[in-house]
């Protein structure tokens, strides 16, 4: 089966501006994107969204006007639509299956909004195996269809645990392919003003932290020597570290770990903040 990017639409205008994401992605990675809406057979399901026959017009409503408009700007990204029936909006995450990308429109939690956005992008981008992006709203002030954040770099949070090579292997991969350098983000839990009592100079612990950070990059440097990487070490929470490369990026891309917990996965502090928070697209790669 050929890869492709899916989207999930609801109509919403984070979920189109996802829609406007993947094609871009599609383009630069020569895939096609399937659009996807759920029709949800039981009101129960989103109280605040049609089902029935009303659900199925409305669905069919909204996978046509924006196969409409992205056609017309991107003619050469392949595009098929496909209405989905579920019992609940969960069923997303069953129907992306094994694709490269899932792709979500976000919004700051806790705030209105379509059944694609809030808790369901979170239960996706706990549960998913495969990586998913979370798209804000980007409307450009002419009204013309633009990708948000198609400038600055590629950021990626660092991690030194095993398993996340795949991490930064996308994060390089995302920034070659888009001609773009790559901002790499590690927070060391080691602050200079708590060192200086082990009788380690904070000079000294700041090269080694440097030095790691460069000896986990550097298999990537290798294979894709055309990105121009700047590594940033931060003595900040990983969260805020995170958060604050996020500003002025194009993409920033954070794993996943295997968390879980007695009832189910949970996403992490870190990821977390980073959907809250992150103005860009936000990709999150699960990893061992």
């Amino acid at each position: 089966m050929r890869p492709e990017i899916t989207v999930g639409l609801d109509g919403s205008a984070e979920s189109l501006s996802a829609a406007r994401w993947a094609a871009r992605e599609a383009q630069l990675r020569a895939l096609p994107v399937r659009l996807l809406h759920l029709w949800l057979l039981s009101p129960g399901a989103a109280p605040h969204l049609p089902s029935g026959e009303a659900g199925t017009a409305v669905g069919q409503r909204i996978l046509r006007d924006a196969e409409g408009e992205l056609r017309e700007h991107y003619p050469d990204v392949p595009f098929t639509t496909e209405l989905l029936p579920a019992a609940t909006p969960a069923a997303l995450l069953s129907a992306a299956g094994d694709e490269q990308l899932l792709v979500l429109g976000s919004q700051d939690i806790g705030t209105g909004g379509g059944y694609l956005i809030g808790s369901l992008a979170l239960y996706t981008v706990a549960r998913a195996e495969h990586p998913v992006v979370l798209v804000r709203a980007h409307d450009h002030p002419d009204g013309t269809l633009t990708p948000a954040a198609q400038s600055g770099p590629v950021a990626v949070a660092v991690s030194e645990r095993s398993g996340y090579d795949h991490v930064l292997e996308l994060a390089f991969d995302a920034a070659d392919r888009r001609h773009t350098s790559l901002l790499a983000v590690h927070a060391t839990s080691r602050r200079p003003s708590l060192t200086t009592w082990q009788g380690s100079p904070d000079e000294t612990v700041q090269q080694a932290d440097r030095h790691e950070l460069s000896v986990t990059l550097r298999p990537w440097r290798e294979k894709f020597p055309a990105v121009d990487v700047v590594e940033r070490l931060s003595h900040d929470s990983p969260a805020r570290a995170v958060v604050d490369a996020a500003t002025g990026a194009r993409l920033l891309m954070v794993g996943r770990g295997g968390y879980r917990t007695t009832l189910a996965p949970r996403i992490g502090p870190v990821t977390q903040a980073a959907i809250h928070h992150a103005p860009c697209p936000l990709a999150v790669v699960p990893h061992d």
